[in-house]
């Protein structure tokens, strides 16, 4: 083989790992940035709850040490979109108190809710139309604000930017999110969900009242008025406010850590507040302290799930890191090398026998 011959496949083979390279850098590792398909995570946090109503029997259960356990999972594949599942179990002393199942279509890049997707999905448990982020921030999560969702509300919330700190436990550069809300009424879908009735019979109101944190004035108002409403069920209203932090690590957008205290009321329906001039005219200061808390919860991640969520993290920035940068830049080093050898192979004389 001449030296021009075995020059010019040299120069090939470096033009070819540079080509590699560039495909590997500005191709391949971009479509890697998005939610993969082989998501099955669990999260577990620790919290106190002062009080919860057992909507199965109506009894107040109170200063309960709770573990909340969160996995989510992705079940379907569609191109950009996927369906992820996501349950959720509230324990005390390892006994459920309730289970959530949810079921999101999600852009698999942005992390937003998607409106475009396979009309099957539809059918799944705990699907309805949503807006914004659900599970997490997207890959190279910016310094702004996002809009995140509430199932509580059926709307959407703001998740505020706040700065950028080192997350003591996790021991890394975070970006720390803020969001909350005063008091504002559950959706009715959102009440169903979580198994609580729209309505009560007077006799069991009455002894909800009776039970709850109340005023003693609320207590005698409520048999003279139960008298005088001519049905036989009392409309409820719920409510629900809430205060959250998120700590996110920015290259990957994994949460790594999450503290939040979530409040849920029952106060009385429109109908029989308007029913009574008294009641009517209460200003809302008031009919908010008229409200019984039947769902008090303040949570946050587990020393474990932080560590995880950590892992997590590392894992992912070192495969973009690896295959957006170190492999990308060794083949296009090797690739320029190999393409000089080659040209000095054919530029070069072949030497003559004397």
């Amino acid at each position: 083989m001449s030296r021009r011959t075995l020059g010019g496949i040299i120069a090939l083979v470096g033009a070819i790992l540079i080509v590699a390279g560039l495909v590997l850098m500005l191709v391949v590792v971009p479509g890697m940035k998005q939610f993969p398909d082989d998501v099955d995570t669990t999260r577990t946090y620790s919290g106190t709850m002062p009080v919860l109503l057992n909507p199965a029997t109506f009894e107040f259960m109170t200063d309960l040490d709770v573990e909340l356990s969160r996995n989510f999972r992705t079940e379907e594949v569609d191109g950009d979109v996927a369906l992820v599942y996501e349950e959720q179990i509230l324990l005390a002393g390892g006994e459920p108190l309730q289970r959530l199942v949810k079921h999101y279509a999600i852009d698999r890049k942005s992390m937003e809710v998607s409106d475009t997707y396979p009309e099957a999905w539809a059918s799944k448990e705990g699907f309805w139309p949503r807006e914004g982020l659900v599970l997490g921030w997207p890959i190279d999560t910016e310094k702004k604000d996002y809009v995140g969702w509430s199932d509580d509300y059926r709307d959407t919330v703001s998740l505020a930017f706040s700065e950028e700190v080192q997350h003591d436990r996790a021991g890394i550069t975070t970006y720390y999110f803020t969001a909350g809300a005063p008091a504002r009424p559950i959706h009715p879908d959102a009440v169903t969900a979580m198994g609580l009735p729209n309505a009560l019979p007077k006799e069991q109101f009455a002894g909800l009242i009776q039970g709850a944190d109340v005023s003693d004035a609320l207590k005698n108002m409520i048999p003279v008025l139960l008298d005088q409403w001519e049905e036989e069920a009392i409309p409820l209203q719920y409510y629900y406010e809430y205060e959250a932090e998120y700590w996110i690590e920015p290259d990957t957008g994994v949460l790594i850590d999450t503290r939040k205290h979530e409040l849920r009321k029952v106060g009385l329906g429109d109908e029989f507040l308007e029913m009574s001039p008294l009641l009517a005219n209460m200003s809302e200061e008031q009919r908010a302290g008229s409200r019984v808390t039947v769902f008090d919860l303040t949570y946050q991640a587990t020393d474990g799930a932080v560590q995880d969520a950590k892992e997590d993290a590392e894992d992912a920035a070192n495969q973009i890191e690896l295959f957006g940068t170190t492999i990308p830049i060794v083949a296009i080093i090797i690739g320029a090398l190999l393409i000089v050898v080659g040209g000095v192979l054919v530029l070069s004389k072949a030497p003559t026998v004397e």
